[in-house]
């Protein structure tokens, strides 16, 4: 009983983490900065604008 408590704990827990990662942050911009991480990749500069007026 405490071993199936454990693994069902377990795999919510997963559950959750994966659709928070898909619906937060998207798998393929995630990949994308393991692979900017580990320098297979290089980083994509973004420059912002801000008008002075």
């Amino acid at each position: 009983m405490k071993r199936k408590v454990m693994l069902g704990a377990l795999l919510w827990t997963l559950l959750i983490t994966l659709l928070h990662i898909q619906q937060n942050v998207g798998f393929s911009n995630l990949v994308r900065k393991v692979e900017v991480m580990r320098g297979e990749r290089p980083a994509d500069l973004i420059v912002g604008f801000l008008p002075v007026t």
